[in-house]
């Protein structure tokens, strides 16, 4: 079996376990972009179906970003889609990917970085589909380097 093959298989399979694992996950899913680079103007759309309006969540975006993606940080906009088509928008929040002196703060692999950045804690007013919008807001239109945008929602710890 060729090695990008089962690259893809573990890919596909490995979430899927550990969403199996962990009863506290509500939501995990990411999106592949295209190798030539993020464009402003491409939208990521996650939707959330959410039933317990009790509890709080912890929202995180999961980022894969290759070696030599050219920046230290990134801004990302993220707008929130109630069931009832309310919205609110959170533009130009900022994700510290390397330290000053350049070091990676995710795990690292041959070619890529994996990182979790924590964003907000939500409480689902009602319960219903939710729409997450994510595009990025770096001064360049078109963002080299980054290969997935993920959104993670896991319920906190009572």
């Amino acid at each position: 079996m060729n090695t990008y093959l089962m690259r893809r298989i573990v890919l596909i399979l490995l979430p899927l376990l550990l969403i199996s694992c962990d009863r506290n996950v509500l939501f995990d899913q990411s999106q592949r972009v295209d190798g030539g680079g993020w464009p402003a103007s491409q939208l990521l759309r996650f939707n959330v179906e959410a039933t317990d309006t009790t509890s709080r969540y912890l929202c995180c975006i999961d980022l894969r970003n290759e070696l030599d993606y050219p920046f230290s940080n990134i801004y990302l906009s993220i707008k929130t889609v109630y069931p009832d088509g309310s919205f609110s928008a959170d533009t130009n929040i900022e994700f510290i990917l390397a330290q000053p002196d350049g070091k990676w703060l995710g795990r690292q692999t041959a070619r890529y970085v994996d990182g979790r950045y924590p964003f907000a804690y939500f409480q689902f007013p009602r319960p219903g589909a939710y729409q997450f919008v994510l595009s990025h807001a770096m001064r360049d239109s078109l963002l080299p380097g980054i290969r997935d945008v993920g959104l993670h929602i896991e319920k906190m710890s009572d």
